[in-house]
């Protein structure tokens, strides 16, 4: 235990994945090629536009003083066009929209920042660890509720809205790690408990702008139009692949993102200005580019989805995201972190265990689509073989 750190930190239990981490770097360290499909590290690049105002706007010397907080109006106005284009919500730039470094620093922050010790949160269980950990350490309690199939989920947090008094339901569609989608009737269902049960709704909708056939994911803001009951947060990483440039919003319900926006205040200065600037190339002017990346997704997806399916995996259908979410054949006995760490060891494919996002992901696994059809296809051959 560090005796310089305080209780919260003191319990943090170890990071599921450090394990598969430290292998892979051991593995890499003796020469091994490792093919790493287990972190969600875009390997797409970021449009030449984007690249090109960023270099511009970094050679300007106004440019390098401190920027402001909520992100330069610029940059809010264009997550604020995207909005009212995109899923016709209509949102004020000063009062609905604040940029955030990353979604993950603005979910934190944002929980951080409306709710209290003991407030009761509902969780998805599978979901990404940071959903799990962020009530945490805002000091709330969470509730964590099965999500591997959206109409149990929903029946689920019926049945806990009335015996249970929450502060807020914490979502993420298209969901990681499963690659579940739903429709705008899911969120119109979320939004009448939220008006019922007077309870926020933050949707993570880091996943937006990956997906397959036009099939767009609906914004949960949609079904809100007033903007009472939910915030969102939208992020340039996967959809414009822009995974370091660390540029996210938290958009929605005013007092909410003012809370948010007045801790920001004493916490940041905001993201440096040139790549504030450059994402706003990329949201006023690059709206098929995310399109362009998913048809790469899509074709990587199919490919894994064959070899999984050939060797009696369940592939979790899907229309969105850069993952594959699949089930283990019953042989395996759902240890998923096993087959994971043998999977490393015998075919040098690194992957993600089903139980690191929560314990009913056990029984599966995750595979994020982040190296070329070419490595991708050895990959699986790699699988196929130590199988």
């Amino acid at each position: 235990m560090n005796k310089y750190s305080n209780e919260l930190i003191n319990n943090f239990p170890e990071y599921l994945f450090n394990e598969i981490n430290q292998k892979k770097i051991a593995a890499r360290h003796m020469g091994k090629d490792i093919i790493d499909l287990g972190y969600g590290n875009p390997d797409l690049p970021t449009h030449g536009k984007v690249v090109e105002k960023l270099i511009e706007t970094a050679q300007l010397k106004k440019n390098h003083k401190y920027s402001v907080s909520k992100g330069i109006f610029g940059l809010r106005e264009a997550i604020s066009k995207k909005y009212i284009n995109n899923y016709g919500v209509d949102l004020d730039p000063n009062t609905n929209v604040v940029n955030t470094i990353g979604s993950k620093e603005g979910l934190t922050h944002l929980l951080m920042s409306v709710l209290n010790p003991g407030d009761k949160v509902i969780v998805q269980d599978p979901s990404y660890p940071i959903h799990h950990f962020a009530p945490l350490i805002a000091r709330a309690e969470t509730l964590k509720v099965s999500c591997l199939d959206t109409s149990d989920f929903l029946t689920k947090i019926n049945d806990i809205l009335k015996k249970t008094k929450i502060k807020l339901l914490l979502i993420s569609f298209p969901h990681n790690p499963t690659t579940l989608t739903v429709d705008q009737i899911f969120y119109d269902s979320l939004i009448e408990l939220a008006e019922e049960y007077g309870f926020l709704i933050v949707n993570d909708f880091a996943y937006s702008d990956v997906y397959f056939e036009k099939n767009k994911p609906p914004s949960l803001l949609a079904s809100d139009k007033n903007l009472k009951h939910s915030v969102e947060l939208y992020s340039l990483t996967k959809g414009y692949s822009m995974a370091g440039w660390r540029v996210g919003f938290a958009v929605g319900n005013s007092d909410a993102v003012g809370a948010l926006t007045k801790l920001k205040s004493y916490i940041d200065y905001g993201t440096f200005q040139p790549i504030q600037i450059a994402s706003t190339v990329a949201l006023n002017e690059l709206d098929d580019y995310p399109f362009e990346l998913s048809t790469v997704y899509k074709e990587r997806r199919d490919l894994v989805q064959e070899y999984l399916e050939d060797l009696e995996f369940i592939v979790q259908e899907s229309d969105a995201t850069m993952f594959v979410w699949a089930k283990l054949p019953k042989r395996f006995n759902k240890d998923s972190l096993k087959f994971s760490l043998d999977i490393l060891e015998k075919s040098n494919v690194a992957i993600s265990p089903g139980i690191g996002f929560g314990k009913f992901g056990e029984g599966h696994i995750r595979i994020a689509l982040v190296e070329n059809k070419q490595r991708i296809r050895q990959a699986m051959k790699n699988i196929k073989a130590a199988l």
